[in-house]
C-alpha cells in the first residue's frame, strides 16, 4: 500500500511538472475596462459544466468558498473587487490599479494553484451546491413551467453570449402578478457601462419575445462589502477554516416572420 501511494504521488508530481511547462493562460478583454477574462488552456475551473458560475465579491465569501479567490484578494491593495469562476475561465474585476501591474501577479497565482492540482472551490461549498440542486428538484412543481422556460432561455440563448464577455447572468425570481423577471448581472457585466443596454435591448426583449407572461426584466444589485469591514480571523473561525425546450417556445401572437431579438 505504501509503495502504491508513493508511486501515485510520483506520477502526480510528474504530471504537475508537465502541466507547469505547458499551462498557457490567455487573457481576453471585456466590454468593461475594469474586468479581464483569464482562460487557462486545458484547465477545468469548475468540477462540471452543470456547476453554475460562482462570483465571489469579498474576502468573507472567499474564505468560505475558494482558497484561490482568497489568494487573489490578497492583491486587494491593488483594488480587486470581485472574481467570477466559470467552467473554463476566470474573470477578475478591479476598482483601481494598473492591469500591467496586476496581470503578472494574477498569472503567478493562477499558475501556481492550477498546476498543483488544487481545487478551485472548497469541499464544504461544493456540498452546499449539491444540496441546492437536490432541494430545487424536490420543490419543482408544474405551476413553475413559465419559470422553467425563463431559465432555459437564459441558459441556452443569453448566458453563452454574456460569458463570452467575461460575465454571467443569474436568475433571481419571477413575479407572476406583474410579469417581472429579476436577474443579477455578475463578473464583467456587473459594473459595465453598457449593462443597462444589455438588460433592456438584449435580455428583456428576448424574454418578452419568447414568453408572453414576461413584461419586464429588472436587475438586482448586491450590497458592496468592503474588505476592511471583514474580520478575516473571525470569518475563518466561523467557517471552520484556518419540460419544454427553447426550440418549442413561440409567441402566442404576432407574425411568424418576425425575427427574435439577440444579444
Amino acid at each position: 500500500m505504501i509503495n502504491m501511494l508513493a508511486r501515485h504521488q510520483r506520477q502526480f508530481q510528474g504530471f504537475a511538472r508537465v502541466l507547469r511547462r505547458t499551462l498557457f493562460i490567455q487573457t481576453q478583454t471585456t466590454p468593461n475596462e475594469n474586468a479581464l477574462k483569464f482562460v487557462p488552456n486545458g484547465a477545468q475551473i469548475l468540477p462540471s459544466k452543470e456547476t453554475r458560475t460562482i462570483e465571489i465579491s469579498n474576502i468573507k465569501d472567499a474564505i468560505h468558498k475558494s482558497d484561490l479567490a482568497l489568494k487573489l484578494f490578497s492583491l486587494n491593495d491593488k483594488g480587486i473587487s470581485s472574481i467570477l469562476f466559470g467552467h473554463d475561465f476566470i474573470t477578475v474585476v478591479k476598482q483601481e490599479g494598473d492591469w500591467n501591474v496586476l496581470k503578472p501577479q494574477i498569472f503567478a497565482l493562477l499558475t501556481e494553484h492550477l498546476t498543483m492540482g488544487k481545487p478551485v472551490l472548497s469541499e464544504n461549498f461544493l456540498n452546499e451546491l449539491a444540496s441546492e440542486r437536490e432541494e430545487y428538484k424536490e420543490e419543482l412543481t408544474e405551476e413553475e413551467e413559465v419559470v422553467e422556460l425563463i431559465k432555459e432561455l437564459l441558459s441556452t440563448r443569453i448566458q453563452p453570449a454574456i460569458q463570452e464577455d467575461g460575465g454571467d447572468i443569474e436568475y433571481v425570481g419571477f413575479d407572476h402578478s406583474t410579469g417581472t423577471v429579476s436577474i443579477k448581472l455578475i463578473g464583467a457585466c456587473k459594473s459595465c457601462s453598457s449593462s443597462e443596454i444589455t438588460l433592456k435591448s438584449g435580455i428583456e426583449d428576448m424574454l418578452k419575445y419568447y414568453i408572453d407572461e414576461v413584461k419586464e426584466v429588472i436587475k438586482i444589485e448586491e450590497p458592496i462589502i468592503k474588505s476592511e469591514d471583514v474580520d478575516v480571523n473571525a470569518a475563518k473561525t466561523a467557517d471552520g477554516v484556518n419540460g419544454m425546450g427553447v426550440q418549442d417556445m413561440r409567441r402566442m401572437s404576432g407574425s411568424d416572420d418576425e425575427l427574435p431579438p439577440s444579444l
